[in-house]
Protein backbone atom coordinates (compact mmCIF):
# COMPACT_ATOMS: atom_id res chain seq x y z
CA UNK A 1 0.00 0.00 0.00
CA UNK A 2 1.02 3.55 -0.85
CA UNK A 3 3.03 5.41 2.04
CA UNK A 4 1.13 9.04 1.18
CA UNK A 5 -0.92 10.53 -1.11
CA UNK A 6 0.04 11.98 -4.19
CA UNK A 7 1.52 15.83 -4.92
CA UNK A 8 0.36 17.52 -8.17
CA UNK A 9 3.55 16.58 -9.53
CA UNK A 10 3.67 12.99 -8.93
CA UNK A 11 -0.14 12.82 -10.15
CA UNK A 12 1.15 14.01 -13.71
CA UNK A 13 4.08 11.45 -13.77
CA UNK A 14 1.30 8.82 -12.73
CA UNK A 15 -0.93 9.37 -15.32
CA UNK A 16 1.40 8.98 -17.50
CA UNK A 17 2.42 5.50 -16.21
CA UNK A 18 -0.80 4.69 -15.84
CA UNK A 19 -1.43 5.34 -19.29
CA UNK A 20 1.26 3.61 -21.02
CA UNK A 21 0.45 0.03 -19.23
CA UNK A 22 3.69 -1.36 -19.04
CA UNK A 23 7.12 -0.39 -17.80
CA UNK A 24 8.66 3.01 -18.71
CA UNK A 25 11.80 5.01 -18.93
CA UNK A 26 12.36 8.33 -17.47
CA UNK A 27 12.83 9.41 -21.08
CA UNK A 28 9.72 8.08 -22.00
CA UNK A 29 7.85 9.64 -19.69
CA UNK A 30 9.32 13.54 -19.83
CA UNK A 31 8.29 13.39 -23.71
CA UNK A 32 5.32 12.56 -22.96
CA UNK A 33 4.26 14.26 -19.64
CA UNK A 34 6.28 17.50 -20.94
CA UNK A 35 6.60 17.61 -24.86
CA UNK A 36 7.79 21.60 -24.61
CA UNK A 37 10.14 20.97 -22.00
CA UNK A 38 8.61 22.06 -19.25
CA UNK A 39 10.39 19.97 -17.09
CA UNK A 40 14.47 18.76 -16.34
CA UNK A 41 15.10 15.07 -16.97
CA UNK A 42 16.79 15.46 -13.37
CA UNK A 43 13.59 16.75 -12.18
CA UNK A 44 11.78 14.26 -13.28
CA UNK A 45 13.63 11.24 -12.70
CA UNK A 46 13.96 12.56 -8.71
CA UNK A 47 9.84 12.32 -8.86
CA UNK A 48 9.75 8.65 -10.35
CA UNK A 49 12.58 7.45 -7.16
CA UNK A 50 10.12 9.13 -5.09
CA UNK A 51 7.69 7.53 -6.33
CA UNK A 52 9.20 4.44 -5.67
CA UNK A 53 9.92 5.29 -2.73
CA UNK A 54 6.04 5.77 -1.93
CA UNK A 55 5.31 2.43 -2.96
CA UNK A 56 3.68 3.61 -6.10
CA UNK A 57 6.26 2.63 -8.73
CA UNK A 58 8.75 -0.58 -8.59
CA UNK A 59 11.92 0.12 -10.71
CA UNK A 60 13.85 -2.41 -12.24
CA UNK A 61 17.17 -1.02 -12.52
CA UNK A 62 18.74 -2.14 -15.75
CA UNK A 63 22.81 -1.69 -17.01
CA UNK A 64 21.92 1.36 -18.88
CA UNK A 65 18.75 2.46 -18.34
CA UNK A 66 15.83 2.29 -15.15
CA UNK A 67 12.63 0.78 -16.06
CA UNK A 68 9.39 1.97 -14.04
CA UNK A 69 6.38 0.02 -13.47
CA UNK A 70 3.23 1.27 -11.60
CA UNK A 71 2.49 -1.29 -8.05
CA UNK A 72 -0.68 0.76 -7.42
CA UNK A 73 -3.44 1.01 -9.79
CA UNK A 74 -5.26 4.72 -10.58
CA UNK A 75 -8.47 3.90 -9.07
CA UNK A 76 -7.13 2.66 -5.57
CA UNK A 77 -4.56 6.41 -5.26
CA UNK A 78 -7.73 7.96 -6.69
CA UNK A 79 -9.99 6.61 -4.01
CA UNK A 80 -6.61 7.02 -1.43
CA UNK A 81 -6.61 10.95 -2.58
CA UNK A 82 -10.65 11.12 -2.47
CA UNK A 83 -10.74 10.09 1.29
CA UNK A 84 -7.90 12.16 2.37
CA UNK A 85 -10.03 14.83 0.84
CA UNK A 86 -12.74 14.09 2.49
CA UNK A 87 -10.58 13.54 5.73
CA UNK A 88 -9.43 17.06 5.58
CA UNK A 89 -12.11 19.42 4.66
CA UNK A 90 -15.44 17.69 5.32
CA UNK A 91 -14.40 15.84 8.50
CA UNK A 92 -14.24 12.60 6.97
CA UNK A 93 -17.90 12.85 5.64
CA UNK A 94 -18.14 11.67 1.90
CA UNK A 95 -21.23 12.97 2.03
CA UNK A 96 -20.79 16.71 2.39
CA UNK A 97 -17.82 16.27 0.42
CA UNK A 98 -20.83 15.28 -2.31
CA UNK A 99 -23.06 17.81 -1.33
CA UNK A 100 -21.06 20.64 -1.58
CA UNK A 101 -19.59 19.39 -5.20
CA UNK A 102 -22.98 19.22 -6.16
CA UNK A 103 -23.62 22.82 -5.13
CA UNK A 104 -20.65 24.25 -6.80
CA UNK A 105 -21.37 23.43 -9.76
CA UNK A 106 -24.18 23.75 -13.11
CA UNK A 107 -24.45 19.78 -13.57
CA UNK A 108 -25.63 18.72 -17.39
CA UNK A 109 -29.10 17.07 -17.16
CA UNK A 110 -27.11 13.42 -18.39
CA UNK A 111 -25.09 14.51 -14.82
CA UNK A 112 -27.34 14.53 -13.19
CA UNK A 113 -29.40 11.12 -14.43
CA UNK A 114 -26.14 9.18 -13.38
CA UNK A 115 -26.05 10.49 -10.03
CA UNK A 116 -29.89 10.02 -9.43
CA UNK A 117 -29.20 6.61 -10.85
CA UNK A 118 -25.65 6.18 -8.44
CA UNK A 119 -28.17 7.28 -5.53
CA UNK A 120 -31.00 5.17 -6.34
CA UNK A 121 -28.63 1.95 -6.46
CA UNK A 122 -27.00 2.91 -3.43
CA UNK A 123 -28.49 0.52 -1.15
CA UNK A 124 -28.64 -2.20 -3.64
Amino acid sequence: MPKSELSAAEWEIMDVIWRAAGQVNVREVLTTAYPQGEKAYTTVQTLMNILVDKDYLDCNRGERINRYTPLVPRDVAINGSISGLAQRLFHGSVGAMASFLVGSAKLKPHELADLRSLLDNQDD
